[in-house]
């Protein structure tokens, strides 16, 4: 099996940083584009009409900010190694990984888990275990230490 793109994919946590390592190897190893991309969660579904505009400028503010922490994070890096950096806003990170995933003809998602159990994970859910039901490709979940 070959991966000419892979996706690596980071809430900017350093757990999820952990998967890095991995994701420059397996890109290095095979050769292949390396997409890092970060998902901005949107409020709006669970705002209040009346809040809307303020969710909506506050996103407007920090989506830049995000983008700048993301190209700090990658550029230590073999520099033959291409890289391209996105950051997305969705409302449901897996489902807007899923779709990066298959517009740019991606073969292989790298992520980390951030071990959540018991309550917290019924709540919050799994972007990793989502990807994982999810994705047309094979999703490689890196344990966080």
């Amino acid at each position: 099996m070959t991966f000419r793109r892979i996706l690596f994919a980071t809430d900017l946590s350093e757990l999820s940083f952990q998967a890095w390592p991995t994701a420059l190897e397996m890109a290095r190893r095979f050769g292949a584009e390396l997409h890092a991309v970060c998902v901005i969660e949107e409020p709006y579904a669970l705002a209040p009409y009346e809040q809307y505009g303020a969710l909506l400028r506050a996103m407007q503010e920090i989506r830049p900010q995000v983008e700048q922490r993301l190209a700090d994070r990658v550029k230590d890096r073999p520099a033959d190694l291409a890289i391209t950096t996105a950051v997305i806003e969705a409302a449901a990170p897996a489902s807007a990984l899923v779709e990066y995933a298959t517009k740019r003809g991606i073969d292989l998602i790298i992520t980390t888990t951030h071990g959540r159990g018991g309550l917290s994970h019924l709540l919050l859910g799994s972007v990793a275990e989502r990807l994982l039901r999810l994705a047309p490709v094979p999703v490689l979940v890196v344990r966080a230490q």
